[in-house]
């Protein structure tokens, strides 16, 4: 059994004031495979007012995890929940058929998938589907407005705005594992892929084998970064080889990591 931890929750904890207006906001989630990220946002001021970041310790799920939180106590206007996961598949709107989800992540990945979710992505004219993590059930009966997405999802919509300047260039999230890669040009998306990644050169290697395939110039097209914690070793070695890389960070009144404040923006 998981102990309590009592300095974990105080840390954790979100104020009473906050929590008594959990209608006004939207509560954005992010678990990866170790840490786990919560942040509110403000829908009328723009601004977000709380934020935590904190490892999962071991031994425990991310829905233990949330249930020892006080943040189950409100009802948020908006509840949104992203998670890592290379287990998913892009269709095309016009091909996909709800019933056979499973067998598009067979196809594509190889395995059968247990349980299976899917979100409509109309941006890019496409529909991704996944498998559920294995927390989902459970979280969803203690946050039962929850809307539970895969971080690739976001990264569809991010990269298909950046792709209406008519410019080819990439999106990368990192986390402490792998990274997701959204590739653009001729306005719209071109690749998407999550691959295991643990160095700065295993990002690099990655990023230089999508732009090949697409046949994107790195000396000629932007990079962004979406890092859940510091991205700098990350920037360092790509400015390197690629003309411009830009770090999402922190806007103006928006104190929040860029991973939650993906949320706010495309959630």
């Amino acid at each position: 059994m998981t102990e309590f931890d009592p300095e974990l929750s105080a840390r954790m904890k979100m104020p009473k004031e906050l929590l008594d207006r959990a209608s006004e906001f939207h509560l954005a989630i992010h678990v990866s495979a170790s840490e786990l990220h919560a942040s509110l946002f403000d829908f009328h001021a723009a601004q977000c007012p709380w934020t935590v970041h904190s490892e999962i310790p071991a031994g425990i799920s991310p829905y233990k995890f949330i249930y020892q939180r006080n943040w189950i106590e409100g009802v948020f206007r908006k509840c949104t929940i992203t998670f890592e996961s290379d287990n998913y598949a892009l269709i095309p709107q016009s091909l996909f058929d709800p019933v056979v989800c499973s067998d598009y992540l067979d196809m594509q990945h190889g395995t059968a998938a247990v349980s299976t979710g899917y979100t409509d992505l109309p941006e890019a004219e496409a529909v991704i589907c996944f498998e559920w993590p294995e927390w989902y059930a459970d979280v969803m009966r203690i946050v039962p407005n929850a809307r539970v997405i895969p971080q690739a999802a976001l990264m569809v919509r991010l990269s298909t705005s950046y792709a209406q300047t008519g410019e080819a260039g990439f999106v990368v999230a990192i986390s402490s594992v792998n990274a997701t890669i959204a590739g653009y040009k001729n306005k719209s998306l071109a690749v998407l892929v999550t691959q295991e990644a643990r160095t700065p050169e295993d990002i690099l290697y990655h990023l230089s084998n999508a732009a090949l395939r697409l046949q994107i110039d790195p000396e000629n097209c932007r990079v962004h970064i979406l890092d859940a914690n510091a991205a700098t070793d990350h920037e360092s070695l790509l400015r390197r080889y690629v003309k411009e890389v830009n770090v999402i960070s922190e806007p103006a009144g928006i104190q929040a990591p860029a991973i939650t404040q993906l949320h706010f923006l495309c959630a």
